[in-house]
């Protein structure tokens, strides 16, 4: 007798009986009776009794094939049963009879129209379904039309009940289902969490790098008093330009002040020199063509209103806005050896403002791979006793941001579609479907985050909102943070 390992369908316990061709028919009466005996013990799902051909015509052979449960109810018949059931059978026929027993493992199981013996084309693997069990390549693979390569591309896509969209549903309406569906290992039915994050931020920074112009250039205000400072616009638009601000901004018309200072634009005042008025030019052509001209006015307007006595300072921050007297830097002890450093990369900023808000606006996304961790750390302390591990924790931040991309994305959209259709009827609707949105999605998003902790984490109301509202805390502090972070990094990598 040879033994096999069992598999999980079960073992295969075969008897090869030979006997004596005179007593065939006793033999086969009694043969039906020892099988339906045999069948009764614990383990044994069936029987089936085989001619086979004897080695001479004198003699007759049967093979009977039991199928049973598992190795080990296998295991109790032999050790318990098997020599008693075996002298029954030399009890009745003597020598005349003979016996040989062996055990088959179940190894695989193959259906009529439900397998394929083809192998794999990538790994050599045999094929048994749609896929290759060893590498999950598809069994059929075929040179693609242009058609059919679309149609892999855009198929989830285009397809309702494809991964993503069984992915996107959750993700927007069902606050933390998608963290503790992975948690439980039900993972196969939607896209996996850090893929869905990459694709939805990388989406969002794209479209956003459409509608906006980050860097759009440098604002110099100038107050009443003369005092001057520089402020860097990141991100805007030039349609964006706030209605409110004081007239004073260069950097956007003023019909007033342009209209009330026109003699004073036409030609520099005595106290405005050439090398003030080449510094104002050359901060005029950093701006967007369209604001030069009114730019140019207002400078000269409000700078030859000014005496003498105030345009010296205003001249020592125009000409060089990060020296010592223009910007005063307050540094630890630690830090102040970076100092000259930080004046420079200041000059390089207002030297070329566009180039560093677009620089800055492309590290974003090195920021999120600092700040998502940061913020994974601050709930894996908050749920110290909860047993998660911190790669769950960082699992949930990856989701509710990827969340937040989705709103993003949404917005710019719109935004996207109601500057293609202008201030047409459609366009005037979409703007006020953009602000409800936007208003949606501010209200959304914290509720958001708390039912999402509720779902995950599985804690009550009260504890859930004291820990709520530390997150909360420790979610501006990091921001902040990293944001700081994001600012030296360009300055001294620009």
């Amino acid at each position: 007798m040879s033994d096999a390992l069992p598999s999980p369908s079960g073992v295969t316990y075969e008897v090869e009986l030979e006997a004596d061709a005179a007593i065939e028919k006793n033999f086969d009466t009694w043969l039906r009776d020892h099988v339906a005996d045999v069948l009764q013990f614990d383990g044994f799902l069936s029987a089936e009794i085989l001619t086979a051909d004897a080695d001479s015509p004198d003699h007759v052979r049967r093979i009977v094939r039991y199928r049973l449960r598992d190795r080990a109810a296998l295991d109790d018949y032999l050790r318990d049963h098997a020599a008693r059931m075996d002298a029954q059978g030399v009890e009745r026929f003597g020598g005349r009879i003979s016996t040989e027993q062996r055990t088959l493992a179940s190894r695989e199981e193959f259906i009529r129209g439900q397998f394929s013996t083809e192998n794999c084309l990538n790994c050599g693997e045999v094929l048994t379904g749609q896929h290759c069990s060893h590498c999950g390549q598809r069994a059929r693979v075929r040179v693609l039309s242009l058609w059919g390569l679309l149609k892999d591309l855009f198929g989830d896509l285009f397809e309702w009940d494809s991964r993503v969209w069984r992915t996107l549903r959750p993700l927007a309406f069902r606050p933390g289902l998608l963290t503790a569906e992975f948690l439980r290992g039900r993972r196969m039915h939607y896209t996996p969490p850090f893929r869905m994050y990459l694709i939805l931020s990388v989406g969002f920074f794209l479209l956003a790098n459409l509608g906006t112009d980050p860097g759009a250039g440098m604002r110099v205000n100038v107050d009443e008093k003369g005092d001057a400072n520089l402020n860097l616009q990141l991100g805007t638009r030039d349609d964006e330009a706030e209605p409110g601000a004081e007239a004073t901004n260069a950097a956007k018309p003023a019909a007033e002040a342009a209209n009330a200072a026109e003699p004073a634009a036409a030609a520099p005042t005595p106290e405005l020199d050439a090398e003030l008025v080449a510094v104002i030019d050359a901060i005029v052509k950093r701006m967007p063509e369209a604001e030069q001209q009114n730019a140019r006015k207002e400078f000269m307007a409000k700078l030859g209103s000014l005496t003498p006595e105030q345009l010296e300072p205003v001249k020592k921050t125009l000409t060089d806005p990060c020296s010592e007297d223009s910007l005063t830097l307050e540094l630890s002890p630690g830090l102040q050896r970076y100092e000259p450093r930080l004046r420079e990369a200041c000059r390089k900023i207002v030297a070329d403002s566009p180039t560093f808000g677009r620089a800055m606006f492309e590290n974003i996304p090195k920021m999120m791979f600092i700040f998502l961790p940061l913020i994974a750390a601050v709930m894996y302390v908050l749920y110290i006793g909860s047993g998660r591990y911190y790669v769950e924790h960082l699992l949930f931040v990856v989701h509710f941001h990827a969340f937040f991309f989705l709103g993003g994305l949404a917005v710019l959209l719109l935004q996207l579609l109601q500057r293609t259709a202008g201030e047409t009827a459609l366009g005037k609707g979409l703007s006020v479907a953009e602000g409800v949105l936007i208003a949606a999605f501010v209200i959304y998003l914290p509720i958001y985050l708390y039912r999402a902790m509720r779902r995950v984490y599985g804690q009550g109301p009260v504890v859930t909102s004291a820990k709520y509202a530390v997150l909360g805390i420790a979610y501006v502090f990091c921001l902040s943070l990293t944001a700081v972070g994001l600012l030296l990094y360009t300055a001294l990598t620009l």
